[in-house]
């Protein structure tokens, strides 16, 4: 497989779903940080996807909490952006996907 179609880890994609979902909530960053007493730079090199927080577990369950949501959607949102964004499926792989994400309820749906 060539270099440029080799999927980037799901790091990038959590951050990236964390971060939206913290922004529609109208939620600062340092909110987060203070949930979870570490400081805003951590925040913000994981929401960049440049670096996993120590205890990543802790981390996103502050998320949840502070956002009112189950950790599973920021999860689920993740796997979704990642999926939209690689180049790694071919047509047929990504509408087999999209299928199966319209199985969920719509409450469910990132």
């Amino acid at each position: 497989m060539k270099a440029d179609l080799v999927a980037r880890p799901l790091l990038i994609w959590l951050g990236r779903a964390c971060r939206q979902a913290r922004e529609e909530a109208s939620v600062e960053q340092g909110r987060i940080a203070k949930a979870i007493d570490v400081d805003e730079a951590t925040i913000a090199r994981f929401e960049d996807g440049v670096a996993w927080p120590a205890h990543p577990e802790e981390l996103l369950m502050a998320y949840a909490g502070q956002l009112v949501m189950d950790v599973r959607l920021l999860w689920l949102h993740a796997l979704v952006l990642w999926i939209e964004h690689e180049p790694i499926l071919d047509k047929e792989a990504k509408e087999q996907i999209r299928a199966a994400l319209k199985r969920l309820p719509a409450d469910h749906r990132p």
